[in-house]
């Protein structure tokens, strides 16, 4: 095969089989892709190793012998860094096959100074099959378009949209707001996919309430139960919450006191 065509066809054949969550990385075009075990064969026995994107482009063209290719793994522990790894190997075939090897893993990032909770939520994530992670990401929304019209309808805060970040890095729990046009656009981590209804009442007002401060009056409870589960997933308590007590001390709720002491002393 013209090797042109047989590298083209392998990369295809790679995008088609690797995991979701790395096929959504390389089809956001926000990683330099690295290869390891990724050679040719021209009919002399001429290797030609292919060590990134850019050496795809750049391969001459010859007549590349056949062989079978497996996908062995893919490495994500440096996308800080702008970096993935996919790891191939190949043996000598009569015609050209490409499969996932039986050994296949995506090696993540370590987690090292995760929570508990935080690292059960990031192998919830990694768990899901892609039919099952669309159908979550489609009951969630469903349930937050109703969860942000009943929170925004009696404030001046206009449309509001949410969505869950696949993109977002699963060891740096953040939440995005932007502005486009005349909406907020609220980015969700994707550990909130798996949070209950009153702990994404609290999320929206929480970051609502940045752009309308009677929400946190409003919604005060929820938002504690927000920061509850916040600081189970991150070890840390949000600043808000001494707002929450003010509201609580006028109210005189004392099972919401109660509740801040208890977060308050194991700091």
């Amino acid at each position: 095969m013209e090797s042109k065509q047989l590298i083209n066809k392998i990369l295809k054949d790679v995008l088609k089989n690797i995991d979701e969550y790395s096929r959504d990385l390389l089809m956001a075009e926000t990683l330099d892709i690295e290869f390891k075990g990724f050679n040719l064969w021209n009919e002399t026995g001429k290797r030609y190793s292919i060590k990134n994107l850019l050496d795809c482009d750049e391969l001459p063209s010859f007549e590349a012998t056949n062989r079978k290719y497996s996908l062995r793994k893919v490495n994500l522990k440096h996308i800080d860094d702008g970096i993935m790894i996919i790891h191939l190997s190949s043996r000598k075939a009569d015609d050209y096959s490409f499969s996932v090897d039986n050994t296949f893993e995506v090696i993540l990032k370590t987690f090292s100074t995760a929570s508990y909770e935080h690292r059960e939520r990031i192998l919830q994530w990694n768990e899901l099959s892609d039919e099952e992670l669309d159908i979550k990401i489609s009951e969630f929304d469903v349930n937050l378009e109703s969860i942000v019209q009943k929170i925004s309808e009696n404030s001046n805060i206009s449309e509001v949209l949410v969505y869950i970040d696949v993109f977002m890095d699963l060891e740096k729990i953040e939440n995005v707001m932007e502005h486009e046009d005349e909406k907020l656009v609220l980015w969700l981590h994707p550990v909130f996919l798996f949070s209950k209804e009153s702990i994404l009442k609290g999320l929206v007002a929480y970051e609502l309430s940045k752009y309308n401060k009677s929400l946190i009056e409003d919604h005060y409870r929820d938002i504690l139960e927000y920061c509850k589960e916040y600081r189970e997933l991150c070890g840390k308590n949000l600043k808000i919450i001494e707002k929450i007590r003010e509201i609580a001390v006028k109210r005189k709720d004392f099972d919401i006191l109660k509740e801040i002491d208890q977060m308050n002393m194991i700091q």
